[in-house]
C-alpha cells in the first residue's frame, strides 16, 4: 500500500543559499526507506533563496521517519542551504531543521527534529544515524596538535587538506564582513583627508580622521578627569575596577600629595577605611616582552605599555575621578602622579592607562576570554552532539561564525606580520602579546567568566560601595535570566543526575573538551555527574559568547578610534620625573599617524554588526528554531519576556544618563562572537 508524503522544503534566505543542481531525497524510517526521488516541479525553479518548495512523494508506509537522505548532483554553484523540512502523511507530521548546507557532489542526512537524548533507543537505525553523522563531523572538525596550542585553548585544524567547514563561513556578508568595514574605512579617511604639509600632530590632526566618518562622542571630553573615570565602569573594559581598603605594596602616597583631591577634613587612611578608594591595576603586563625591532639601517623601533595602576576616588557626589596613577611597580624609579602635578604630567600618565588597559584588553579581556575559550565548546559540541540532541540545539545558534572569525584574528591580527605587529606596544618579533594571552589563559579559570562571583572578588557587587555601575546592573539580570533558561531546557530533558551520567553522547562531550579542549582544572567540576553543574557550565559559556563578548567588543569604535584617548602602544618609555613633560612630548609619545589610522579602522570594524546578525531579543524571533517542544518553547518565551523587561530597564536609566550604556541592551546584543 503506498503512502503519500508532502515535504515543505524551505531554502534559506541567505545570498547564494539557493541551487539549480539536481536534488533528490530518501526518506527513512522506522519501517524501511524509500527509493531515491529527484525533487523537481516541470516549468519551475526550485530551491531558489528563501523559497519554499512542496513535494509530494508515494512509497510504502515507512512507520516514524527518522532522517532525510538528500543528494546533491553538484555544478556549477551547487551547494544549496538548506533550513528546514517539513513532512506530512495524513494526519503525522515531522518537522527536520538544519540550517547547513548540502554541497554539491554529496549526500547529507537531515535527522527528526524532536530533541532526544541517544537512550532510550527508539530503533537502531536512528542511533546509527546519530553516529554517523558524529563521525562525518569528526572528519571535518579536527583538533589542532597540542603543541599548536600550547599555553592555550585547543582550536579547530586548518589547514589547505582540511578547510574551514562551509556551515561554519560567513554567508553572504557584504557591508557586516570585518575586512570590508576596514577596506572602507581606510578608504572614507584617506579620501577625505587632506594632505598635510605640516608635522603630523597627533593630538589635534586626529580630528581629520573623521571628515568621512563618525566622529567618536568621547573625542571632545577626552582629557576630563570624570570621562577617564567613567570608563572604568562603563567602556570597553569595565571588569578590572576592584575596591580597596589598603593601598597596594610599592604605591608610595601621602596626604600631602592629595592636599585638595580628598573631600574636606578625610585622609588618606580615611578614604580606604571608608571604601571610597579603588584600583584599576594592570600588573600582568610586568614581564611581557614590548616591541622592539631593528630595520636595515640600524634603526631601533621601541613601543611600550607599562604595567601601570590607577587609584580612583568616590567623591562627594558619588562620581568617581582618577587620584593616582603609577606608570611600574619601583618605587625607586616609578613615581606616583596626581591632579596635582602639571597637567601634561597627568595628561601623560593617564594615556598611559589607557595604553596598558588596552594592550591587556585586546589579548586577555577580548580574545583570550570570550574569543578563545568559547572554541572549546563550539568544537566539543559539533564533534559529540548530533542534531537532534537537547544541548546542540540549545547551543548551536549561539557559535555561529565563532570559528570563522577566531581563525580571521590568527591570521590577519595576530600571526607575524599581521595588524597587531603594526599598532599595538606587545606585538612584534618577541610575541609579547601572544605571551600576553597565555599568561592570562595560566590565570584564568572558567567560573571567572560568571559575573557575580568576579564582582564579588573584586568588592564591587553592592551599589553601596559603587552606586554607578552599568556593566554590573545590566549584566547581572542577563546572567541570571540566562541562568532559568539554561536550567529550564536542561531540567526538561535531564530528570535526574543519572540521566546525565549515563548519556554516552554527553560524557564523550565532556571527555574531548578535557582531553582536547580547557583542561579539567580550568572548570568548576572535574567530572560531569551533576545537571546542576552542566547548568552552570552552558550558562557561562552562553553568556561568554554573547553578554560578556559585546561587553568588551562594541564598544570599541568608541574608546579606541579617538586615539589619544586609549593608544594601543606608546612610543616613549613612561617619564620617570616629574616635571618635564609638554605638549610637543605627548605627541612624541601616542601612535605615530599610520599606526592610527589603522588604530581607527580595526576600532571601527570590530565595532560593527552583520548583516545577519542575531540578536539575543531579535525582532520578529530567532532565524532558527531549533526546539518543537511546546515546553521548552514556553522556556524560551519566559527568558525573551525577562530580556524585553530588561531592554525596558536599560532604556529608562540611559534616558537619564549624561552618557548612556547601551552594549548590553538585550535587543542589541548578538547571540555569539561573530565579529
Amino acid at each position: 500500500m503506498n503512502f503519500e508524503y508532502t515535504l515543505t522544503i524551505r531554502t534559506s534566505s541567505r545570498l547564494g543559499a539557493g541551487t539549480n543542481a539536481a536534488i533528490s531525497v530518501v526518506l527513512v524510517g522506522t519501517q524501511g526507506e524509500s527509493a531515491p526521488q529527484k525533487l523537481d516541479k516541470r516549468f519551475h525553479n526550485d530551491f531558489e533563496a528563501g523559497a519554499e518548495d512542496s513535494y509530494t512523494l508515494k512509497t510504502q508506509d515507512l512507520g516514524e521517519l527518522l532522517l532525510l537522505r538528500f543528494s546533491n548532483a553538484g555544478g556549477i554553484a551547487s551547494d544549496w542551504l538548506l533550513e528546514s523540512v517539513h513532512v506530512t502523511a495524513g494526519e503525522k507530521s515531522w518537522f527536520f531543521p538544519h540550517h547547513r548546507w548540502v554541497l554539491g557532489h554529496s549526500t547529507s542526512e537531515v535527522l527528526e527534529g524532536t530533541a532526544r537524548l541517544a537512550h532510550p533507543v527508539r530503533s537502531e537505525r536512528e542511533a546509527s544515524a546519530r553516529q554517523e553523522q558524529l563521525q562525518a563531523r569528526q572528519r571535518m572538525y579536527g583538533w589542532r596538535a597540542p603543541e599548536a596550542t600550547a599555553g592555550l585553548p585547543g582550536a579547530l585544524d586548518i589547514s589547505e587538506a582540511r578547510p574551514l567547514p562551509k556551515d561554519e563561513l560567513y554567508r553572504g556578508l557584504v557591508d557586516g564582513n570585518y575586512e570590508v568595514v576596514i577596506a572602507k574605512t581606510l578608504a572614507a579617511i584617506k579620501l577625505n583627508m587632506p594632505v598635510l604639509s605640516k608635522a603630523w600632530n597627533g593630538l589635534v590632526d586626529i580630528f581629520d580622521f573623521f571628515k568621512g566618518i563618525e566622529l567618536p562622542q568621547l573625542a571632545n571630553r577626552w582629557k576630563d578627569d570624570y570621562e577617564f573615570a567613567r570608563q572604568a565602569v562603563q567602556g570597553i573594559t569595565p571588569v578590572h575596577i576592584q575596591s580597596i581598603t589598603a593601598l597596594p605594596q610599592g604605591l608610595p602616597l601621602t596626604d600631602a600629595e592629595l592636599h585638595g583631591l580628598l573631600s574636606p577634613g578625610t585622609s588618606l587612611a580615611q578614604a580606604l577605611e571608608a571604601k571610597r578608594l579603588f584600583l584599576l591595576d594592570f600588573e600582568i603586563l610586568d614581564d611581557v616582552p614590548m616591541f622592539r625591532k631593528v630595520d636595515k639601517e640600524g634603526v631601533e623601533e621601541r613601543r611600550w605599555s607599562p604595567a601601570s595602576r590607577c587609584l580612583l576616588y568616590l567623591d562627594d557626589t558619588q562620581q568617581l575621578r582618577p587620584l593616582a596613577i603609577q606608570l611600574g611597580r619601583d618605587p625607586a624609579q616609578d613615581p606616583v602622579f596626581t591632579p596635582n602635578d602639571s597637567q601634561y604630567d597627568w595628561l601623560a600618565a593617564k594615556i598611559y592607562v589607557r595604553c596598558s588597559e588596552g594592550n591587556t584588553h585586546q589579548m586577555v579581556g577580548h580574545a583570550l576570554r570570550t574569543h578563545f575559550v568559547a572554541e572549546p565548546f563550539v568544537m566539543a559540541t559539533m564533534r559529540n552532539l548530533p542534531d537532534p540532541h537537547p544541548v546542540y540545539k540549545l547551543l548551536r545558534r549561539h557559535f555561529r561564525y565563532t570559528l570563522a572569525i577566531n581563525e580571521g584574528a590568527r591570521k590577519g591580527l595576530l600571526a607575524e606580520g599581521g595588524v597587531f605587529d603594526d599598532i599595538i606596544a606587545t606585538g612584534g618579533p618577541d610575541k609579547g602579546h601572544v605571551f600576553l594571552g597565555k599568561k592570562g589563559y595560566l590565570r584564568w579559570k572558567l567560573t571567572d567568566n560568571q559575573p557575580r562571583p568576579d564582582l564579588e572578588r573584586r568588592g564591587v557587587l553592592d551599589p553601596a560601595v559603587l552606586p554607578h555601575y552599568p556593566y554590573r546592573d545590566d549584566a547581572l539580570p542577563l546572567w541570571d535570566a540566562f541562568e532559568e533558561y539554561v536550567g529550564g531546557v536542561l531540567g526538561h530533558f535531564y530528570k535526574t543526575d543519572a540521566e546525565l551520567v549515563n548519556d554516552a553522547e554527553m560524557q564523550r562531550w565532556w571527555e574531548d573538551l578535557t582531553t582536547h579542549g580547557l583542561p579539567v582544572e580550568k572548570l568548576s567540576c572535574t567530572e560531569l555527574k551533576r545537571v546542576s553543574d552542566l547548568v552552570e557550565i552552558l550558562t557561562t559559556v552562553l553568556f561568554t559568547v554573547s553578554v560578556q563578548h559585546a561587553a568588551v567588543n562594541y564598544l570599541q569604535y568608541e574608546h579606541y578610534a579617538f586615539v589619544p584617548n586609549a593608544p594601543l602602544c606608546m612610543r616613549k618609555a613612561p617619564p620617570t620625573k616629574k616635571g618635564l613633560i609638554g605638549p610637543d612630548d605627548i605627541v612624541a609619545m601616542i601612535p605615530s599617524k599610520s599606526q592610527m589610522l589603522w588604530q581607527v579602522s580595526i576600532g571601527r570594524a570590530l565595532s560593527s554588526f552583520g548583516d545577519d546578525e542575531e540578536y539575543l531579543l531579535h525582532e520578529g524571533g530567532w532565524y532558527e528554531e531549533y526546539f518543537t517542544e511546546p515546553e521548552v518553547l514556553a522556556i524560551r518565551d519566559r527568558f525573551h519576556a525577562r530580556l524585553r523587561a530588561q531592554r525596558d530597564a536599560v532604556k529608562a536609566r540611559n534616558a537619564k544618563c549624561e552618557v548612556p550604556y547601551t552594549v548590553l541592551q538585550p535587543d542589541r546584543i548578538p547571540c555569539g562572537i561573530t565579529v
